[in-house]
């Protein structure tokens, strides 16, 4: 005895099949989908031009520094030093350091020890015409010894003192023989060998090797009428002379043990270039 069904057997049996079929192909075409969808992701889409771009990390632009001579008039500090500022670094410098009775036979006057301060810009040649009028005549007429110059001007470097060298040409005259005085590309025993032998108008240096060549006995300053310090001048790191704590210390040093004891134990004076 059979059951009773609605459907023929081999028909619901087909129909079943076909059933299973299409739910597989449906599923099949699901993770196709789910995978096509996955790869999309992966790929890049180049962003259309209105949308926001993301570049990253910005570079950081580069500081441009401003010119000495902008930084100068920005801050006001575009005046030339006179002997009262040179006066009173000298003060703060050996504040503490002296007895009163030291600092009393170290003191400048800043009227009497130096040349009176000029108006107007001046190169270094025009500098020196101005405090030595009559420089051509005095070196004709001086009668000097070896490694005793008239005319003593300091800087803060080799570098420095070969420009000034070349600036001053013009004042020099073609009689004048300036002696070079710092150690760049010169060795201090050939140094004192030069002023050992030969006369020199002017000498032109730093202050540490001046210092050296005057302590060996080399240098002299009996016939040393002025002292000029480029105190004006500024380095590519706007720095001064005495703002250069080594270069500071060694001009000091000389003015301590020697230029000041000569300037008041002579008709000397400092001019201010």
């Amino acid at each position: 005895m059979a059951d009773d069904l609605d459907d023929e057997w081999w028909e619901t049996d087909n129909r079943g099949k076909e059933e299973v079929s299409e739910q597989g192909s449906t599923d099949d075409e699901g993770q196709e989908n789910e995978e096509e969808g996955q790869k999309q992701k992966k790929i890049k889409r180049p962003l259309d031009s209105n949308e926001d771009q993301d570049d990253g990390p910005k570079k950081k632009k580069k500081h441009r520094r401003k010119k000495i001579t902008s930084e100068l008039k920005e801050t006001g500090d575009n005046s030339r030093a006179t002997s009262t500022d040179v006066v009173n670094v000298i003060s703060k410098y050996f504040d503490g350091k002296l007895s009163a009775v030291e600092w009393d036979e170290l003191k400048l006057d800043p009227n009497s020890d130096f040349y009176a301060s000029s108006e107007g810009d001046h190169t270094p040649s025009s500098y020196l015409r101005t405090i030595l009028p009559k420089w051509k005549k005095l070196v004709q007429t001086s009668q000097l010894k070896p490694g005793s110059p008239l005319v003593l001007i300091i800087t803060s470097s080799a570098i420095r003192a070969v420009h000034l060298n070349r600036s001053i040409t013009d004042f020099k005259t073609e009689d004048c023989k300036c002696a070079k005085l710092f150690a760049k590309h010169f060795k201090i025993e050939e140094q004192k060998k030069y002023l050992s032998k030969n006369v020199c108008h002017i000498g032109l240096g730093t202050p540490n090797r001046i210092c050296s060549l005057l302590k060996s006995g080399s240098l002299h300053l009996d016939s040393v009428k002025s002292i000029v310090l480029d105190w004006n001048w500024r380095d590519k790191k706007f720095k001064r002379m005495t703002d250069i704590v080594d270069t500071r210390k060694d001009l000091m040093l000389l003015l301590q043990t020697s230029l000041i004891p000569h300037i008041h134990a002579s008709k000397c004076k400092i001019g201010i270039l």
